[in-house]
């Protein structure tokens, strides 16, 4: 079930947000708190469109309570002689207000500014209050925090909810509905999430696909929180679902590697991918590297076969098929690459990877950087050319691969490439791998001097169709993917 909690200061107005909302939801929690002193409960729960959760929060619970304590203890008890369908009471007043059919207690526990050292105990100490659901709410921004969660969503024996206020807040949500937890927190729309990275009921329907995930449910962690992943998260999901696959998406942060391996085993993971940084990282686990992975000792996605990891590096394939594509639409050639000077920025993996490629297939890269020796070495190892990165303005080249952004230290960095557009000619083919999946000024900048260029979204969309092949072992049609994407804060702005 989804609730969406009711935050409004009068009732009408609250009543107003509950039909409006359950619409949406199945559940809805009423902030008796927002209320004053001698809130009117009958009219709420006689026209209550959905069943409610009553609650009442102190300040130091995250609520607006002014009144007594004694106060407050007599309005839960009231809602409960009211037959609210569910009262939430918090731990420490737990003794204070007895069981009373039909109403179910909702024993809580909140910390707003750590995930204690002792929640286990304290879940443990809530256990043993009768409760008929224990929920609780603690501060999870890192991995770290988040694990003694995990820890309690595995081993729960009394119907539980678990918040975590932070991102790694929506792993707990989903691991909580694979469990049975009776409700999943939402917020109604972008704009009123209870805490920053809270899941909208929209993207818990169409991006993680909640209503799907039952006991039977795997999981494929999508490590990191941006925007590129909350695309790999809806787009895979999609994939999953054509397939009808019992996988789903898994948002996961990574912190220190021999606790993420930990939560992949406690989760029975049987996939991951990966952020861009960590996938160096991620070679520690000692997955059998395949491809591309081996060259540059890094993964993006590891897939579990018979309790074996596997390392792939689908990045690759994506990038060097997208220049192949853009270029061979201007040459009609089959091996565009071939003689063709290619001009590539920056000294990471990434320009690595491209420039042993851009040799292997007969053309003949030139690294760009402000670090003069560290570029000589590199290229040395490749058998190509370096320059120095202002050098790349007087170079002949046919292709420029911005790589890395190459601002100098203290320059700053706005978004946008340290290569400026000013210098391009008509016919230079473009590829900017710091775009993300979208339109980077450079390469609009490009695009009206006349140069080709190779579209970061397509290169997205290539990428997770070598994901989803090697993650089902059957092919996708791109346009489900493409349709999955939802729009990105610059597409609505």
């Amino acid at each position: 079930m989804i609730c969406i909690s009711i935050n409004q200061e009068s009732r009408r107005l609250a009543l107003f947000d509950m039909f409006n909302a359950a619409r949406q939801c199945d559940l809805l929690e009423v902030r008796v708190d927002r209320f004053g002193k001698a809130p009117d409960l009958g009219e709420i729960l006689t026209n209550k469109p959905k069943p409610v959760i009553m609650s009442c929060r102190r300040p130091q619970d995250g609520g607006f309570w002014e009144g007594t304590e004694e106060e407050r203890l007599a309005i839960l008890r009231q809602c409960i002689i009211s037959k609210a369908d569910f009262v939430e009471i918090e731990l420490d007043a737990a003794d204070s207000i007895r069981p009373f059919p039909p109403s179910q207690r909702v024993i809580s526990y909140t910390n707003l500014s750590e995930t204690p050292a002792d929640i286990l105990d304290i879940y443990d100490q809530a256990r043993s209050k009768k409760p008929d659901i224990v929920k609780l709410v603690t501060l999870a921004r890192t991995p770290e925090e988040a694990w003694p969660l995990v820890q309690i969503l595995a081993k729960a024996t009394v119907p539980t909810v678990v918040v975590g206020l932070g991102k790694p807040g929506i792993m707990l949500s989903l691991l909580g509905k694979k469990i049975g937890a009776p409700w999943t927190y939402a917020a109604l729309e972008r704009g009123m999430e209870a805490y920053p990275g809270q899941a909208t009921v929209h993207d818990l329907n169409t991006v993680y696909r909640l209503e799907s995930i039952n006991k039977g449910t795997r999981f494929i962690a999508v490590t990191g929180f941006g925007e590129r992943e909350f695309h790999t998260v809806a787009a895979l999901n999609a994939a999953l679902v054509h397939h009808e696959l019992p996988y789903r998406c898994l948002p996961m942060g990574v912190g220190n590697i021999k606790l993420f391996r930990k939560v992949m085993e406690a989760v029975k993971l049987g996939a991951a991918v990966i952020d861009s940084e960590h996938q160096a990282a991620m070679v520690e686990i000692g997955p059998e590297l395949h491809g591309a992975a081996k060259q540059t000792q890094a993964v993006d996605l590891l897939v579990n076969k018979s309790d074996v990891w596997h390392g792939f590096h689908t990045a690759c394939q994506a990038w060097v098929a997208g220049l192949n594509e853009t270029m061979k639409a201007k040459t009609g050639t089959d091996n565009p690459i071939k003689d063709r000077f290619v001009m590539i920025v920056g000294l990471n993996a990434m320009a690595r990877i491209l420039a042993g490629e851009v040799q292997r297939q007969g053309g003949n890269a030139i690294l760009a950087s402000h670090q003069k020796k560290a570029g000589q070495q590199l290229a040395q190892t490749l058998g190509c050319r370096s320059v120095l990165f202002e050098a790349l303005y007087t170079t002949m080249h046919d292709v420029l691969i911005i790589c890395d952004d190459e601002k100098e230290e203290g320059a700053g960095r706005s978004g946008t490439p340290g290569v400026h557009a000013g210098y391009l000619k008509e016919g230079i083919t473009v590829m900017d791998l710091t775009a993300g999946f979208a339109m980077s000024s450079f390469l609009k900048d490009a695009q009206l001097r006349g140069c080709p260029i190779v579209d970061p979204r397509r290169l997205f969309l290539q990428q997770l169709e070598q994901q989803v092949r090697l993650l089902t072992g059957k092919p996708i049609p791109m346009e489900i993917l493409a349709a999955a994407l939802p729009e990105s804060q610059e597409e609505e702005e």
